[in-house]
């Protein structure tokens, strides 16, 4: 065994154990602590790695879509999230034995969705949106390493939006089914998108695939996808506003005028939606190395935040963040790690055999 193996081996056994200590501190928090707060953190991971991981795979196909070519270098790197497949949809299933800790539409009576929102039609639609969206994902990543798709690129783009749509009505605006916005099933998917930009952003960077110019388009991009994604939560908040109608309010509100929540709603606008207009202003900042993956990861933690602030106020759940949280994203973030590392090894492998 190379050098370079043993140390793969070794950083793959460390995520193995950041793994097994992440699902064993969530599963004390779900049998000996507080059973609502493990359930959300859980439906908060969800909800943030697996549109990330699919985004990640789904960026190269927009790119092809777009004629373009600069990504060519760092495309092996966004295949990677394929591994992540089983962890998404484990963590589906597992969230759904948990549903009644979570599925807010359950403390109502006769809400307009009734049948919309019914337990198993919801489970058996989603799983399938989420098992169709997987399938796409491994045939355009199976159908890359021959020749270039772009019909399979244009329906895995146009999958993503429509599954992500309906996961964001389901799994995020349900649980305050009282309130409702048209536009927060796109504001969903871009979001996520925006995740998966980040962290591909990261990947290439560490992976040593991106030259200054690919790191120069990416750090665009960033800047893109950021005000792309401030302009969705904008154009859904300025109706809300004006209207000050009492069913969709009911969004804002607590997010806005409890102390507690007004300061986060704070933060993410000045990092989100604000903060690569600023940071990566310059041509420097965009292709430094260094400054460009600390912007990237900088917007990672502020999208995770984003994602646990949609949901915790809307279940009743207050302003913390502990080790319940911790060791449930602690697992999602090092099943991701453990899948790329796999993935690399078989191509490692692969290139062996050739």
């Amino acid at each position: 065994m190379s050098s370079n193996d043993k140390k793969l081996t070794g950083v793959f056994l460390f995520w193995c154990a950041i793994f097994v200590l992440g699902i064993a501190g969530w599963l004390f928090h779900v049998f000996y602590a507080d059973q609502a707060r493990a359930w959300r953190a859980l439906l908060v991971n969800f909800i943030f790695w697996t549109p990330l991981a699919c985004g990640m795979i789904a960026w190269p196909a927009i790119v092809i879509c777009a004629n373009g070519v600069w990504a060519k270098s760092i495309e092996r790197n966004a295949f990677t999230a394929l591994y992540f497949a089983p962890v998404s949809i484990i963590a589906f299933i597992v969230l759904w034995i948990g549903h009644s800790y979570w599925t807010g539409w359950l403390a109502y009576q006769n809400i307009p969705q009734g049948f919309w929102l019914n337990n198993k039609f919801v489970f058996m639609r989603d799983l399938a949106a989420i098992i169709i969206i997987w399938i796409l994902s491994s045939a355009f990543v199976l159908r890359s390493q021959k020749q270039v798709s772009r019909k399979l690129a244009g329906w895995l783009c146009f999958a993503y939006g429509i599954v992500f749509t309906l996961i964001a009505f389901d799994m995020v605006m349900a649980l305050d089914p009282h309130w409702f916005s048209t536009l927060f099933g796109a504001y969903f998917f871009v979001s996520g998108m925006y995740a998966a930009l980040a962290f591909w952003t990261v990947l290439s960077i560490i992976s040593g695939n991106a030259s200054v110019e690919t790191r120069h388009d990416l750090g665009k991009l960033i800047v893109a996808v950021s005000l792309f994604t401030a302009y969705m939560m904008f154009s859904q908040l300025l109706p809300i506003w004006y209207e000050d109608i009492s069913h969709e309010v009911r969004f804002v509100l607590p997010r806005l005028t409890i102390t507690q929540w007004r300061y986060i709603s704070v933060i993410l606008v000045v990092t989100v939606y604000l903060g690569p207009l600023i940071l990566l202003l310059t041509r420097w900042s965009k292709r430094s190395r260094v400054f460009l993956a600390a912007v990237a990861i900088l917007m990672l933690m502020s999208l995770w935040i984003e994602r646990w602030w949609e949901v915790t106020p809307a279940l009743g759940g207050i302003l913390t963040l502990g080790l319940t949280e911790a060791s449930i994203t602690a697992a999602f973030l090092s099943s991701f790690i453990i899948g790329i590392i796999l993935f690399k090894k078989r191509d490692i492998i692969s290139n062996e055999n050739n």
